[in-house]
């Protein structure tokens, strides 16, 4: 296991230097993305005064809305996504109405979406920070026909939530939303849990926002305390210190209902600390493997609800961080604890955790092939050769990223699970799975800006036989998609790393577990 002599301690003062809005405890960030970025420290405070919730008359009676479906990316949506899974747990969590998350562009998904769910009694939320994110903006489009078809007005049935001044402030000025929230400019998407874009959705679900308010309040009030009492810097202390011994590899392990927060996790995480070669690799929602499959280049964290049986590390001598919180709402608390620990983090990293200047680069390629009139030549392989030579590749502290442009669903993630679990005793590598483009918001930042100890295959099928047109756009959703993940190959193929594009058939599931059995 080999020491990291760029990554230093985390020094004692640090926390009240970040509530001073001392920048100097980080590098310079890249160019450009320089400004205040702190203002998520005063989110719990401005939520328990009602800041970002939504009217309470906003709505029709109850029986007209029976789901509120969240169209967004990455920060603007992941939140919603973790208070989703906790209150589909608890029996007990109150919600009157159902929230969804949407942040795919896959047309086998979307239409899945559309053939069953009563659209007529959905309201939708249109969440992008900038207000120009395509994903969000190309479901709109596609959910505003679906509901003039049934003869309801779009603009009643839609909330957007940006930053002001975005095009989405101004077209709700013109009427085309029900309702525009402005998001405080000093607020990154990673960092925004407790804004209006995790807040407001839980608010038309009647999430209990008391409750939350005041978990966040009070663990507001724990992170500012000395350091032997804060437990976002004793969080933020255990992973600089165990990643100086070379253990980079955050490994997190959930109890069922927080399976969600292992993705918000990943994103804060990777897109935080994931730049100028080095960071933390969050690795979420791995099957557990026998102890002997992994190697010393871990570090654990497990997070549990009370009432779910304890996650536990499956290593008896490996560093590992415990946190246990009481009862659902105590998510909120535990979203600041989080934010804070990695900001606290990245000093010791020598990192500046408020940029993410590799995102943009698969973008930007992704827009050249969704505009090109000839197609790049990427040539891709079967999945098995992609396995295979990511196999032949196994080296001591890599890892192998899986990264899936494919319909979600329960089979498949099992699939790829047991793929994970087949991969790693096979290598000894540590293995991380995103479905695609969600993960390009998250761990995408990480994969070209991190380490480069990434091997990494990008999986696509063909789904034009199952396309669907974007109104007002000259491209499809499967184009869209296939753009997406072309794009991000050749990103990294720039940046010298390794990755392939592999296809499987119709039956991805099917393909995915034929491959883990030959391993």
């Amino acid at each position: 296991m080999s020491q990291n002599p760029s990554i230093t301690q985390i020094e004692p003062d640090v926390v009240r230097r970040v509530f001073e809005r001392d920048y100097t405890l980080w590098p310079e960030p890249a160019p450009g993305d320089g400004g205040d970025w702190l203002g998520w420290l005063d989110l719990p405070e401005m939520l328990a005064c009602g800041v970002g919730l939504p009217p309470a008359d906003l709505l029709p009676v109850a029986s007209d809305i029976d789901s509120v479906v969240v169209l967004g990316m990455g920060g603007s949506s992941l939140t919603s996504a973790v208070l989703a899974d906790i209150c589909r747990s608890q029996q007990d969590t109150p919600a009157s109405r159902r929230l969804s998350v949407l942040d795919t562009v896959n047309p086998r998904t979307i239409q899945e979406f559309i053939d069953t769910t009563d659209i007529a009694k959905c309201y939708f939320i249109v969440a992008s920070k900038s207000g120009s994110t395509i994903e969000p903006l190309a479901l709109e489009a596609i959910f505003r026909r679906e509901l003039r078809a049934l003869g309801i007005d779009p603009s009643t049935r839609f909330t957007a939530i940006s930053d002001p001044g975005t095009s989405l402030a101004e077209r709700a000025e013109r009427g085309q939303f029900r309702h525009h929230v402005a998001t405080p400019e000093n607020v990154g998407g990673r960092f925004s849990a407790l804004s209006a874009f995790g807040m407001y959705p839980a608010g038309l679900c009647d999430f209990p926002i008391a409750e939350m308010s005041q978990s966040a309040t009070e663990m507001s009030v724990k992170c500012q305390l000395a350091t032997d009492d804060n437990p976002a810097y004793a969080l933020a202390e255990f992973m600089v210190n165990n990643a100086a011994s070379g253990r980079d590899k955050l490994t997190v392990l959930t109890s069922e209902s927080l399976t969600a927060f292992g993705m918000w996790l990943e994103q804060l995480v990777a897109e935080s600390t994931g730049k100028s070669g080095g960071g933390l690799i969050p690795v979420a929602d791995e099957p557990l493997l026998d102890a002997p499959c992994y190697g010393n280049d871990r570090q654990f964290v497990t997070v549990s609800l009370a009432s779910d049986p304890r996650a536990e590390a499956p290593v008896a001598d490996a560093p590992c961080f415990h946190i246990e919180f009481e009862g659902p709402s105590d998510i909120a608390g535990l979203f600041f604890q989080w934010e804070l620990a990695v900001a606290l983090a990245s000093s010791g990293l020598g990192v500046y955790p408020f940029d993410q200047p590799n995102v943009e680069a698969a973008k930007q390629f992704a827009r050249q092939v969704l505009e090109s009139d000839e197609q790049p030549d990427v040539a891709h392989v079967s999945l098995a050769d992609a396995v295979k030579a990511s196999c032949a590749e196994a080296t001591a502290g890599r890892y192998v990223a899986l990264c899936a442009f494919l319909p979600e669903s329960a089979e498949l993630t099992s699939a790829f699970s047991g793929l994970r679990a087949a991969v790693s005793p096979a290598t000894g590598m540590a293995t991380t799975f995103g479905y695609g483009p969600r993960y390009l918001h998250s761990t995408g930042q990480i994969h070209k800006g991190g380490s480069d100890s990434i091997i990494q295959t990008v999986i696509v099928q063909d789904d034009s036989d199952c396309d669907i047109a974007v109104p007002g756009a000259d491209y499809t959703l499967s184009q869209l998609s296939r753009s997406q993940a072309v794009g991000d190959v050749l990103a990294m193929r720039q940046l010298g790393r390794r990755s392939l594009l592999a296809e499987v058939g119709q039956d991805a599931a099917k393909d995915v577990r034929e491959v883990a059995g030959c391993l």
